[in-house]
């Protein structure tokens, strides 16, 4: 099925969409977070409070370059060694932020994710997982292609040498995987916990003293839930602990409609910043927040939208909504808007940021770049 016609499916149920206790652990706070290479670390949040009542005026005068090379559109983004890195469908879109130079490259990516330090960027689309090496960071080159058993409208995440695959539709296995330089190895095929429910369209994947700390979008199907299932790995990529699930809002990830989203990486998107979970998905009027600390707290930051993607720059919460045309930035340390860039977006659903620069993937107009 062609990008374009996943469009219409995508923009036609989001907007009739939209009509626990656990045992604690702690995650590096210096991580370079999976999902946004170098653009985002972490910070701290108190996950009750309510955005403050005066919202900012919107910024005006700002720099947006809408260069894409994407025809159809882009649906996930991140940011690595200053360059913005987009899974547009049948390829993967490459700017540099320094100079604004774009490429594109004809290596179909629906999900992407990076591991800035060793210079890997790791797409998946459809049943296929790439490892590219990004030493020349505006061409990206193929180490290694693998034709796995998981199924569509997956996700990836990579962290401290392990990468998973969210598995996507129910029925489907969810991998993880050891990675070096120069290969990828399969070490899971398969958690009973994670892969027993209706689907899981994304993760989210944080380095931790014993290895990495994964967080699978669910779509817990019979309860109409959506839930975030959490799993700890070892360094070897291992299981060695599997918490309760946290259950969001109630919402069927298919709707009425019995049609998933996608491609992948859907409207469940999560950043972790200092042992806070940001969830950002379409059945809530803003970011769900998980405590980590204090049980698996679940808290919500209002919004007046439901947001599609959140990502970080180490600091600050940057959110999108594919109802909204701006971007939402927030300060966690008080959950208030700080700031309102309003971009003129058609359908964003993705988002990255560094200190420089945000990065935002719209399935209409493609990867556009705003300078901070």
């Amino acid at each position: 099925m062609s990008n374009r016609i996943f469009l219409y499916i995508f923009t036609f149920l989001l907007f009739a969409a939209c009509s626990s206790d656990d045992d604690n652990f702690n995650i590096d706070d210096d991580q370079q977070q999976g999902e946004q290479g170098d653009g985002g670390n972490d910070d701290d949040v108190d996950d009750t409070d309510e955005n403050d009542d005066d919202i900012p005026e919107e910024s005006s005068n700002i720099d947006i370059d809408r260069n894409s090379l994407a025809t159809n559109g882009c649906q996930n983004v991140i940011i690595v060694n200053n360059f913005a890195y987009a899974a547009c469908g049948d390829g993967i879109e490459v700017v540099s932020l320094e100079s604004l130079e774009r490429n594109f490259i004809d290596l179909s990516a629906d999900d992407i994710t990076a591991d800035a330090g060793l210079e890997l960027l790791f797409t998946q689309s459809g049943n296929d997982l790439r490892m590219l090496d990004i030493s020349n960071p505006i061409a990206p080159t193929e180490i290694e292609r693998i034709n796995t058993n998981f199924g569509i409208f997956s996700g990836i995440s990579a962290a401290n040498g392990i990468l998973v695959v969210s598995a996507g539709t129910g029925g489907s296995d969810t991998q993880v995987y050891t990675y070096t330089s120069t290969s990828l190895n399969l070490v899971n095929n398969g958690i009973a916990s994670v892969d027993a429910v209706t689907g899981n369209p994304d993760v989210h994947l944080a380095e931790s003293a014993n290895g990495a700390v994964a967080f699978y979008s669910q779509d817990i199907g019979a309860v109409e839930n959506w839930g975030i299932q959490i799993v700890e790995f070892d360094e070897a990529g291992a299981v060695i602990a599997i918490p309760p699930v946290v259950v969001l809002t109630p919402r069927r990830f298919t709707g009425n409609f019995g049609i998933p989203f996608g491609p992948a990486n859907l409207p469940v998107e999560s950043e972790f910043l200092n042992n806070t979970l940001y969830v950002a998905h379409f059945a809530a009027p803003g970011i769900h927040t998980i405590d980590l600390l204090n049980g698996n707290t679940l808290g919500l930051i209002p919004l007046d939208y439901e947001p599609t993607n959140v990502s970080t720059d180490g600091s600050l919460l940057f959110v999108v909504g594919v109802t909204e045309t701006r971007v939402d930035i927030i300060d966690p340390l008080d959950n208030s808007i700080v700031d309102q860039i309003e971009a003129e977006l058609e359908l964003a659903i993705g988002v990255a940021a560094s200190n420089t620069h945000i990065a935002i993937a719209d399935r209409s107009d493609g990867l556009i770049i705003i300078t901070r």
